[in-house]
């Protein structure tokens, strides 16, 4: 299962919000809702976007968790 729990643990500890995320990457508040609430599909851009809009890698956006 993929997740964004990386990015949003950023998010709230660069003091940013989902309207900060909008903007600053020209988001709909629909895509802005999926990355919120871990609803797939994401296109790949979305990601790249907020990787270089935040100067984040990867693995600081999104994380694989097995399920148990």
């Amino acid at each position: 299962m993929l997740t964004f729990e990386p990015f949003r643990i950023w998010i709230v500890k660069a003091k940013k919000s989902r309207m900060d995320v909008i903007r600053e990457c020209g988001f709909s508040s629909t895509t802005t809702a999926k990355i919120w609430n871990d609803n797939f599909p994401v296109r790949s851009d979305t990601i790249d976007t907020l990787c270089q809009t935040y100067g984040l890698k990867i693995e600081e956006v999104l994380e694989h968790r097995t399920n148990m």
